[in-house]
């Protein structure tokens, strides 16, 4: 059933959105109001805006991990990786960048930090598909880390991958990238962080791969297929116990669907000792009806959709206006991207960034009947797209630009002319997971960069 998920109920202070639940509409965007954003039950503590970031950050300790556009390579000030020290919330600030040989090109959707916060891998992405690049640093002192696949050149060491996503299993002994042609898997055994090396390049029965991840002990993995949409749950079981030869990845099942496109990744968790994964769909909520979905996994040879969240803006019947008013602000519209939630087990709340759409909120305690609980979607940074090299949504052409919609609304046209055939950046795009750090948010979009929020109106935490 095609239908919204229950929305919130903003409390005082909220600047709550003007259209339906999760839009951002042409008489906003074109009247300046999108700028001002939109809040319920979240406020911003304090932000580090720099040069915009990369589709994929992260988090350790006080510390965030800022990728930056591939696209704009030779135009920013401050190329690679931003580490940004948070330990006054109100006024985080830039502490160092790291431009080694894969955070200089681009990381994409691979920086990732590991479950324990002590090391930060990426791999070499750079627009779309990279190879042979990883860089590998220790944060335990997290503003100032250190590489550790140093080479004597004082770069990083290559290491054999095929990468487009990356992602640590559970232990932190093993960094997985997945690539998108033949669908490509590789595992690096970190072990000797100094001397980071391939135990397993091969298939994973997918045609297209997207995100992973893993169940607890790391011997399952849930891999995002894009074309067909869905999950496949492999036993990588072989890699995990580094058994000595013949290490093969083995499909356990596969589940597909009509009703979404591009499966981004999954959130794996536990509620009241069932098995779910929170699978999220990129693309095409809007003409498809997808979004995110809960999968019960009790049985793994059979995984059984239960329940979704849409939001309002996404539903089929409202795909003409989404089409009409997001058409100047590139190739996705108001779909999740990435997900989090404040416990792998019995989790109260998911949080997710989306494009377009800003972070949202949910309650899942009851994981078949998901509700909203808050929103922030940052002031749009309308007519700064030269001021953010560091943006993917404000440098990459096929993913921001203008040139190439073809545009019949006359509204739209005049928003065309104003913005001189740059990106109309008229609502950001919040492609990181946001993260629940001691009862805050902390978030990243690409256009507002990294952000620290606060639930207001006792929003959250949420009562088990």
């Amino acid at each position: 059933m095609n239908v919204a998920v229950a929305p919130a109920r903003c409390g005082p202070g909220s600047s709550p959105e003007t259209g339906l639940q999760g839009q951002v509409p042409l008489q906003d965007r074109l009247n300046g109001r999108s700028r001002q954003g939109y809040s319920c039950n979240l406020e911003l503590v304090g932000q580090y805006q720099g040069e915009g970031t990369g589709t994929i950050s992260d988090v350790g300790g006080r510390c965030a991990y800022l990728s930056t556009s591939s696209a704009g390579r030779g135009k920013k000030t401050s190329p690679g990786v931003q580490v940004v020290d948070a330990a006054n919330p109100a006024k985080p600030v830039l502490a160092r960048a790291l431009a080694t040989r894969a955070f200089e090109l681009g990381t994409w959707e691979s920086l990732k930090v590991n479950e324990a916060g002590t090391m930060l891998a990426g791999a070499g992405v750079g627009t779309l598909l990279g190879a042979g690049k990883l860089d590998l640093y220790d944060i335990s002192d997290c503003a100032n880390p250190r590489l550790l696949n140093r080479a004597d050149s004082g770069d990083s060491l290559p290491v054999t991958n095929v990468a487009h996503e990356g992602e640590w299993s559970p232990d932190g002994q093993t960094y997985w990238t997945s690539g998108l042609a033949g669908g490509t898997l590789s595992a690096i055994d970190v072990s000797d962080p100094a001397k980071p090396r391939n135990i397993y390049f091969g298939g994973s029965s997918i045609f297209v791969n997207h995100g992973m991840s893993f169940n607890a002990d790391g011997t399952r993995m849930y891999l995002a297929s894009i074309f067909p949409a869905g999950m496949v749950i492999l036993d990588v079981s072989d890699i995990q116990h580094r058994k000595a030869s013949n290490r093969r990845v083995r499909q356990i099942a596969r589940i597909t669907w009509q009703d979404g496109s591009t499966t981004q990744r999954a959130v794996p968790v536990a509620i009241q000792g069932r098995p779910y994964l929170i699978a999220i769909d990129e693309v095409g909520a809007q003409s498809l009806g997808g979004g995110i979905r809960f999968i019960d996994i009790s049985d793994e040879t059979n995984p059984v959709v239960v329940s979704h969240i849409r939001l309002a803006i996404q539903l089929k019947e409202h795909a003409d206006v989404v089409k009409q008013e997001s058409a100047g602000n590139g190739l996705f519209k108001y779909d999740a991207h990435y997900c989090s939630v404040d416990s792998k087990v019995n989790p109260t709340a998911l949080a997710c960034g989306y494009f377009q759409s800003g972070i949202r909120v949910f309650d899942i305690r009851d994981p078949l009947k998901p509700k909203e609980i808050a929103y922030f979607n940052p002031p749009a940074q309308t007519g700064k797209g030269s001021q953010l090299p560091g943006s993917d949504h404000a440098m990459s052409p096929a993913f921001g630009s203008i040139l190439d919609n073809k545009i019949t609304d006359p509204a739209l046209l005049q928003l065309q002319a104003s913005n001189s055939k740059q990106p109309d950046l008229t609502a950001d795009w919040c492609s990181s997971a946001p993260k629940f750090v001691n009862g805050q948010l902390w978030a990243t979009c690409n256009d507002n960069g990294f952000m620290i929020l606060r639930f207001t109106n006792g929003a959250y935490p949420v009562s088990r």
